[in-house]
């Protein structure tokens, strides 16, 4: 239960975000009912997959440079219900409400928002709302009141606005500079006791419905586009209020027919009722809290701050093979709705290992972009092979700053890696067979010609790391190790499929079979740096030769850098952005040996800033297979805790998804020490001093496992609860691949 009392201007579009409703098809922030708000509120519904095109302007454009990007759309506001007591309308702002409630229930997957109205002579306003996991297009919202005191005339107003825009804020590139009207509105009506919308967007033309009715029998009225349904009753003390607005949204990507699809799931859900509605969204987090949430033992703090992070996962990503994951989920227009490395370095892990039909779905994203991936190759010069683009939404290129953008061709690897890791914990050949290899075979192509070899080994050029703080270098040693993972990988999937006759679905990729030794002799002959002076891994070739920057000595207020200083004053200084070798060193522990790794952490510890909300949970992470545990504990708990306490001052524009996911990540990769390999599941538990347990559900090869750590030893169960093994804590054991 998260919950919240706070309410002023500075604040409202902070709760908008932290207690929005999604269910990884829709998304609305959690505006006040009423309409009114202060100005800094940012009131958004949001379609996973759904965005408009614009324009990409340069002061001067080169060849290659992408002309257009995509935007999240905010789409048709249905969230209102205006409250008026005789002639008196009710604002939870108001001087005469006291006992403001805000409610996060994840157990029920809903929120409640209640106040007190007029004292004990007045009324007590509560909302409720879920976006139904059980009707993924539905947002259900409830308005009751209970009179204490009051007699007299209630009328409630239930509006739908087709004619929004999309917050901007100039100050900060991570948002829309300008407003901006993403739909036309096709028609508006009213249609018995429905009322809708249809639109469509402007130049990507994608028709969106929204469809709006009421468990009660209202007086519809139109006034242009603007819809309003009214409900007058008399209230007397002691009774209550109670009407159900059903707003269902449906999309043309996945429907054909948009006006019919709405109308039919509009009547199926309100056939099933609100009561049975709210019951379903209830069983079914109870469900998944069972079979996919960590239990732990610590303060009841990072306890909550762990529930809700997994719980916005959950709302936040997309599982139907068109959508996925968005830096900011379906919370807020923040990296304008755009898909990045983080859904399968930082989001991915927690499905694969908790819901792998779900990271399934997540990856068939990704195969469906793959003709796209190509055409981006071939625009950067590329004859063969496939390279994705750094963010996206329908799979073209959305970077207009291609060295901290399209250079990061490590975005190549972090999704073969995720493939892989699919394959490791799943075993699923058929989905190798049908799409992970063609992703793995096509990425490592474009390993092949972007790299070359040399007298040191295998090397690759003028490329970006995870660090945005240090572009276009030579040998990123994050991007060679992903890039070695990538090739070996391939080399392994196609030998396989091989080996079974299963290659018919390459038929078409062109693929011959000499290419599985060009792809392992690169990966096994991959140059990662050394340094023998500092016995670090060096970032890059150049990295370590560069001026540190004495970040710590600057004012607080110039954070982050990126806001502040040019691009071209961080690149030539010794100053990074977030985890970069350290991550390597997370993610591929075989790059260097355990005292390497640990020096190289403590290293990049003193020049990293963690500007990006991408890098604390790794450091975290790794800090805890180092056996520092209290670096560990303080960069778990501050990634724990990242939006509820609005770390980096911008929580307004949308969660951080990807530390929601890092939060998760340095639950299952750092303390609990679980990695999926080719031979089989690896783990190596151990238990801070400060937590007296934890429990992790897993799923792995099919069969849902527990992985028990109390203060001595750890335990794995089967599905039955009977105990596969018992080991001493810092113990390493495999549960092998079958």
């Amino acid at each position: 239960m998260l919950i919240s009392d706070t309410w002023s201007a500075e604040s409202i579009a902070k709760i908008e975000t932290l207690y929005h409703n999604a269910n990884g098809y829709i998304g609305v922030r959690n505006s006040p009912e009423e309409g009114k708000a202060p100005k800094m509120t940012i009131r958004g519904t949001y379609i996973n997959g759904v965005y408009e095109l614009l324009d990409i302007t340069y002061g001067e454009k080169l060849a290659g440079f992408p002309e257009i990007k995509q935007t999240i759309c905010n789409l048709p506001d249905a969230q209102t219900v205006r409250i008026s007591l005789g002639d008196e309308t009710y604002s939870m702002f108001g001087e005469n409400v006291t006992q403001r409630r805000q409610e996060l229930d994840i157990h029920a997957g809903r929120t409640l928002r209640s106040a007190l109205w007029n004292g004990e002579k007045g009324v007590r306003v509560e909302f409720e709302r879920i976006a139904s996991f059980d009707q993924p297009n539905l947002f259900l919202l409830r308005t009751r009141l209970t009179s204490l005191g009051w007699e007299g005339k209630v009328t409630l107003c239930s509006t739908l606005n087709p004619d929004v825009t999309n917050f901007a804020d100039d100050s900060d590139p991570r948002v829309a500079a300008e407003p901006l009207r993403c739909l036309e509105v096709l028609s508006a009506g009213i249609k018995g006791q429905v009322g809708y919308a249809l639109c469509q967007t402007l130049r990507s033309k994608i028709q969106v419905g929204c469809f709006v009715a009421h468990d009660q029998k209202v007086r519809w009225m139109a006034e242009g586009n603007q819809l309003e349904a009214v409900l007058e009753k008399e209230l007397s003390a002691g009774q209550s209020l109670t009407l159900d607005k059903y707003v269902v949204y449906v999309d043309s990507k996945r429907e054909q027919d948009v006006a019919s699809a709405g109308e039919a799931k509009l009547s199926a859900a309100m056939k099933i009722g609100a009561a049975e509605l709210f019951r379903r969204q209830t069983a079914y987090m109870e469900d998944l809290m069972d079979r996919a949430f960590v239990k732990l033992d610590a303060s009841e703090e990072l306890m909550k701050a762990l529930d809700y992070d997994l719980f916005e996962l959950i709302q936040s990503t997309g599982h139907d093979g068109l959508s996925n994951v968005a830096a900011k989920g379906l919370s807020g227009e923040g990296y304008e709705g755009h898909t990045f490395w983080d859904s399968e370095v930082y989001v991915f892990p927690f499905f694969l290992w908790t819901q792998p039909e779900k990271a399934r779905e997540m990856l068939k994203w990704r195969h469906s972009l793959l003709e796209r991936a190509r055409a981006n190759a071939r625009s950067l010069g590329f004859a063969r092979g496939a390279l994705y683009p750094w963010r996206t939404i329908n799979g073209d290129e959305c970077s207009a700053f291609f060295p901290a953008g399209t250079a990061q061709y490590h975005i190549n690897g972090d999704i073969s890696y995720a493939v892989l890791q699919y394959w490791h914990v799943t075993g699923d050949v058929e989905f190798m067979e049908k799409y992970g290899a063609e992703i793995l075979l096509e990425t490592a192509r474009l390993w092949l010609e972007l790299g070359h070899m040399t007298d040191r080994g295998f090397c690759i050029d003028c490329v970006t790391g995870p660090d945005e703080y240090t572009c276009l270098v030579n040998n990123n040693f994050y991007t060679n190790a992903v890039a070695q993972y990538n090739l070996c990988g391939a080399a392994d999937v196609l030998e396989m499929l091989l080996g079974s006759n299963r290659m018919k679905s390459l038929a078409a990729a062109g693929f011959e079979k000499e290419e599985i030794s060009a792809f392992r002799t690169a990966g096994e002959r991959m140059y990662l740096p050394y340094d023998e002076k500092l016995n670090i891994s060096p970032q890059d070739d150049s990295f370590l030769q560069k001026k540190r920057l004495d970040w710590k000595s600057l004012p607080r207020t110039d954070f982050p850098l990126l806001l502040h200083y040019h691009p071209l004053f961080l690149y030539r200084h010794q100053v990074c952005k977030q985890a970069d070798t350290v991550l390597a060193h997370l993610l591929f522990p075989e790059t260097a040996d355990r005292e390497t790794v640990a020096r190289s952490f403590e290293y990049y510890d003193e020049v990293t800033t963690h500007d990006s909300s991408l890098s604390v949970c790794v450091f975290a992470t790794l800090a805890a297979r180092l056996g520092n545990m209290k670096r560990a504990l303080d960069g778990f708990e501050a990634t724990a805790t990242l939006d509820l306490y609005d770390h980096h001052g911008n929580t307004k524009d949308g969660l951080h998804t990807a530390s929601l996911g890092g939060a998760y990540l340095a639950m299952l990769m750092g303390f609990a020490g679980v990695r999926a390999t080719r031979e089989g599941m690896l783990m190596q538990p151990i238990l801070p001093e400060a937590w007296g347990y934890y429990e992790m559900p897993l799923r792995y090869q099919g069969k849902l496992y527990r992985l028990q750590v109390n203060r001595d030893s750890y335990l794995l169960l089967d599905e039955e609860n009977r105990e596969i093994f018992r080991k001493p804590n810092g113990e390493q054991s495999l549960v092998e691949k079958k």
